[in-house]
């Protein structure tokens, strides 16, 4: 009797675990698997639309989605499009993307024109890819508007899977409110700016990688109490920018997660000059290389983490106020050097190939301590040599 019932409870465990089925199975979500147990389910092809569940309809390329509630993706349309428009009561929207490809040559692939929040969910082991206009250079066009994935309310981007967006138009994802980067893997490739919520971005898990022609990630809406920053709390940020790395009309917060920029332009940039901003880390890994000022902003407050800025103008915009030692001021490396900085002890604290002229530096690093010189050793790897000593306060 008690095999029976051990097995029964086998069974029954092997059951839940696949109640959501499909390509991807997720691994202790809850939430998830709750979402795809009731979602409607969306299979795309070019030669129509296979719907099962209430709520979303097919016509000439194009699915929309009327009402609130969860929706499973999966298949491709090789020029079309998914709208959602809850009318004008907004309602949540969960769209589960299990697998999918979409493509609009005109146009965003996954538009939120009218909705609550939106929580967009890509189930694990899975690729979904969201791709507007035809492959070109990354060059921005200042003429052109709207992104791969764009919103005009609050989107969540929730993972686990992994997620890629090519915006040949425009931007890659943009919002008219805020964007919120929880999880997963994001890759995004766009001619001007690679993710865009125009009242705030915030970054608190996952892999976010960026490749953009212009902003990589930027806000520009400051109107309402306490919006327009970008905040990064967790998780992996990596940006090649054409112009700026992150660029908030307000405040950069950095608290926690890993952060590499290497941008042509600024490479933190905060507020403008009717609303001088700040940039705040309090935590994380930050390492930035930018082809102007490594951070421009009215004020730069550190109190934690670890923070290698460096910036072809050699001058110190932003005031400091630091908690922990920290050197701000001149540092000179030439085009195609590496440079590392040394302790009295000859151990290194940082070791870099800029990739191009570098004439100074944020530095709060590991090791670091107030009062302190380091040398500064310049040259190929393997055969530096000591150019210049830099003293923290």
């Amino acid at each position: 009797m008690k095999r029976v019932v051990v097995c029964f409870l086998l069974l029954c465990l092997s059951l839940g675990l696949c109640a959501c089925g499909g390509t991807g199975q997720p691994s202790g979500g809850t939430e998830l698997e709750q979402l795809c147990a009731k979602a409607t389910t969306v299979t795309l092809s070019d030669a129509g639309a296979e719907i099962k569940g209430p709520g979303a309809r097919f016509e000439n390329g194009v699915v929309t989605i009327s009402t609130g509630g969860a929706y499973r993706l999966s298949g491709s349309l090789s020029d079309g499009q998914v709208v959602v428009n809850t009318g004008e009561e907004k309602q949540d929207v969960q769209l589960i993307l299990d697998g999918v490809s979409l493509r609009c040559a005109g146009d965003a692939a996954l538009y939120i024109r009218r909705a609550g929040d939106t929580d967009i969910y890509t189930m694990p082991d899975t690729e979904n890819r969201l791709v507007s206009g035809t492959e070109r250079e990354l060059v921005a066009d200042p003429n052109a508007s709207g992104a791969a994935l764009q919103a005009e309310d609050d989107i969540d981007l929730q993972g686990p899977g992994a997620l890629i967006v090519e915006g040949y138009l425009n931007n890659g994802i943009g919002c008219k409110n805020d964007i919120d980067f929880r999880g997963g893997s994001c890759t995004i490739v766009a001619v001007n700016n690679g993710l865009k919520g125009n009242e705030s971005v915030e970054i608190s898990g996952g892999s976010l990688s960026i490749r953009c022609g212009n902003e990589g990630i930027k806000t520009d809406d400051a109107e309402k109490e306490g919006k327009g920053n970008i905040r990064i709390t967790g998780g992996s940020v990596t940006i090649a920018a054409g112009d700026q790395g992150l660029c908030a009309i307000k405040d950069i917060q950095i608290a926690g997660g890993q952060l590499e920029v290497r941008a042509q332009a600024d490479g933190l940039k905060a507020g403008d000059k009717s609303a001088p901003g700040r940039v705040e880390i309090a935590g994380g890994d930050s390492t930035i290389v930018s082809g102007n000022d490594g951070i421009d902003a009215a004020a730069l407050s550190i109190s934690g983490g670890s923070l290698l800025a460096l910036g072809r103008d050699k001058d110190i915009k932003p005031t400091v106020e630091a908690a922990i030692p920290c050197y701000a001021g001149q540092l000179k490396v030439q085009e195609g050097e590496g440079f590392a900085l040394r302790d009295a002890k000859g151990e290194s604290l940082c070791e870099l190939d800029p990739g191009r002229e570098i004439k100074s530096a944020f530095l709060a690093l590991d090791g670091m301590e107030s009062g302190a010189s380091y040398a500064l050793m310049t040259g190929a790897a393997g055969s530096m040599k000591q150019t210049g000593t830099i003293t923290l306060p």
